[in-house]
């Protein structure tokens, strides 16, 4: 990325700023006006010329101002975007808001503040299955060879995976798997749920002399579930609406293809899931093709095991300064609920 002045910098930073307020492009005589430098708007014109050949402004139709391109955000991002302390009480009332007994209750409710507060789209992504902490975990037999696994973790998910088998486990054996599980293992991930078990296996296989075969055959099938990828929570797509940059019936059909094609959220995400800071994503930074759509996001964790990802979807000129301080503010307090719903009893 190309180096800037200080005084390319200033009238970018004005330019974004404007920009980021009306959605309209930004002329010279505005920067003249408002801006620090105390230059005429003509001299104002040759520094956005200098930035336009830099590729970091563009003007869209002849005797227009100029909006900031993708490297423009870019730029302005890194140099003056900064996580700022929360002075807002309404952020700060999160706090009360994000005290939920359960997960599914508590990752609503935090799409909603997200969206809220920063007037986009807010969404949480779930810890993966290998992630969330056994409660209980059963199994039910549907035919010969398939098996229902109902697994029920400490902050109230239940996830049902249907388990295919080439053998005929008995009932009562498959009984005395979950049991053996369920006494042993309460409390645990599944990570280490497996960890722990095949040293078991390896110790003392006369413990599970009972349902060894069985046993061995079913375990492969239940950490499958490592692999099922977390939910996607979002709220707030209406507030996109009103909009100047979503008036474009096939730009809101984009914006909204952010969604259904969950993969693109996915694919930023794990980008940033060995981040602990927020991490933004600008346009083409997203995806190929994607044009004025902007991502804020930062994990959340529990201990230093980082779960999922929260953040904000919205237009490619959100509001930076606000936005970035709620996603960051958000993560922390989420991690924070979580520390105290779940997890092994010390």
């Amino acid at each position: 990325m190309a180096k800037l002045t200080e005084r390319e910098e200033t009238v970018l930073k004005i330019i974004v700023d404007e920009y980021i307020n009306s959605s309209e492009p930004v002329g010279s005589r505005f920067v003249s006006k408002v801006g620090p430098l105390k230059l005429s708007p003509a001299s104002i014109r040759n520094i956005m010329s200098d930035l336009e050949e830099k590729g970091f402004i563009y003007q869209p139709h002849t005797s227009a101002g100029r909006v900031p391109t993708d490297l423009g955000y870019r730029y302005y991002i890194d140099k003056f975007v900064t996580i700022s302390p929360v002075y807002s009480e309404e952020i700060k009332k999160l706090s009360d808001k994000l005290n939920a007994t359960n997960l599914r209750t508590l990752f609503k409710e935090a799409t909603k503040q997200l969206s809220k507060l920063t007037h986009s789209v807010g969404f949480v992504v779930t810890p993966k299955s290998n992630m969330l902490y056994l409660k209980h975990i059963e199994f039910l037999k549907l035919n010969k060879y398939d098996v229902l696994a109902i697994l029920v973790t400490k902050t109230g998910i239940v996830q049902n995976v249907i388990l295919n088998l080439d053998i005929d486990i008995p009932d009562n054996i498959l009984t005395q798997i979950s049991n053996y599980l369920n006494e042993h293992f309460s409390g645990y991930s599944l990570v280490e749920v497996k960890e722990r078990l095949f040293k078991e296996l390896e110790k003392d296989k006369r413990l599970f002399d009972n349902f060894i075969d069985s046993f061995q055959k079913l375990l492969p099938k239940i950490f499958e579930m490592d692999e099922v990828e977390g939910e996607l929570y979002y709220d707030g797509t209406s507030n996109i609406l009103d909009m100047p940059e979503f008036n474009d019936v096939n730009k809101l059909k984009e914006f909204l293809r952010t969604f259904e094609e969950k993969t693109l959220i996915y694919k930023i995400i794990n980008k940033c899931v060995e981040a602990d800071s927020v991490q933004i994503f600008i346009g083409s930074e997203i995806d190929k093709g994607i044009d004025d759509i902007g991502l804020v996001v930062k994990p959340y964790s529990k201990g230093n095991k980082i779960l999922g990802t929260l953040g904000i979807i919205g237009p490619k000129r959100m509001k930076y300064p606000h936005v970035v301080p709620v996603v960051d503010y958000t993560a922390n307090l989420l991690s924070e609920v979580i520390e105290r719903l779940g997890g092994r009893d010390e």
